[in-house]
């Protein structure tokens, strides 16, 4: 996961999956929770996706809404982890 942009590919990728739809074409601004596109289940589905991909574990205390409210503010989380930032 090298950019916001990757990151807004994998959360439409798992937004869409389970309705059966195209995936979304999402900014990094995207107003994730207003528009209704994210529920707890897509959210814990976006955070596996991110451990067993790009290896990228968010800690349990990063899980809440305020991180997951557009791809650029979970970008940010990303790339304020420790292991992360040592790249």
């Amino acid at each position: 996961m090298n950019s916001v942009e990757d990151l807004c590919a994998l959360i439409g990728s798992k937004i869409t999956r389970g309705r059966g739809e195209d995936p979304q074409q999402l900014t990094a601004d995207t107003p994730l929770l207003e528009m209704g596109l994210l529920d707890s289940l897509a959210i814990m589905e976006i955070v596996t996706a991110l451990d067993a991909g790009p290896g990228i574990a968010l800690p349990d205390t990063e899980i809440v809404a305020a991180n997951f409210r557009t791809p650029k503010a979970l970008w940010a989380v990303i790339q304020s982890l420790p292991e992360r930032a040592a790249q």
